[in-house]
């Protein structure tokens, strides 16, 4: 039973969603900064984090942008899976 307990605790990143306003890009280490609302599904409450993105993510983004996003979240990374302007 201990080992099934593991199992589930060394599953895949989780898959969110949440809506906030970016605050920083940095193209450079291919992160953004987001104040984002809270996420139910992680139980997190609003706040402002760096998260991971593409460069092709980033592209068209600018700093004031309000967004809608998907991301997946393990441990203390967090990498956006897509992301839309409003």
């Amino acid at each position: 039973m201990d080992n099934m307990q593991m199992d589930q605790n060394d599953a895949a990143a989780e898959i969110a969603k949440a809506a906030g306003t970016i605050r920083k890009i940095n193209m450079e280490k291919g992160t953004v900064t987001i104040a984002h609302g809270p996420v139910p599904e992680l139980e997190w409450p609003a706040m402002t984090m760096g998260f991971k993105a593409t460069p092709e993510q980033l592209m068209n983004l600018k700093e004031g942008d309000e967004v809608e996003f998907e991301f997946t979240s393990k441990g203390m990374d967090s990498v956006i899976t897509s992301i839309n302007s409003d």
